[in-house]
């Protein structure tokens, strides 16, 4: 496990800020998202769905995959659109080849990924909130 503590969270999430923020906020025209907030149980049930889904569909899950992605302007949900968001995709082992290179795992489409986390208050509340 790579813990980090709260000086080494609080210096990523500055060099975010500072070096990415700005060109986002710019590109999309408002204040983007910086954070995104899900509860343990959701986490803890997603958890336990990916097991659920995996035996059923006789996968082995090795860990969750951080994706970055975006609301579209067309979402329902008028405070997220246009943020940032981040999901959560199950992975498994890559079955090795001569071509594969870089990461060893690769994402389980077979089964959901976890959205719907809840962004900073405001959305670009910096570290800590």
């Amino acid at each position: 496990m790579s813990k980090i503590n709260f000086k080494e969270a609080q210096e990523l999430n500055q060099n975010f800020v500072k070096t990415r923020t700005k060109s986002i906020d710019i590109a999309i025209g408002k204040k983007d998202a910086i954070s995104s907030w899900f509860s343990l149980e959701e986490i803890k049930n997603y958890i336990s769905y990916v097991e659920e889904q995996a035996k059923l569909k006789d996968l082995n899950v090795n860990g969750l995959r951080v994706y970055f992605g975006a609301y579209s302007n067309s979402i329902n949900n008028v405070s997220k659109k246009g943020l940032a968001t981040v999901f959560f995709v199950p992975t498994q082992a890559k079955i090795k080849s001569d071509i594969d290179g870089g990461d060893e795992n690769s994402d389980i489409i077979d089964i959901d990924a976890l959205n719907d986390g809840q962004v900073g208050d405001p959305p670009s509340a910096e570290y800590p909130q």
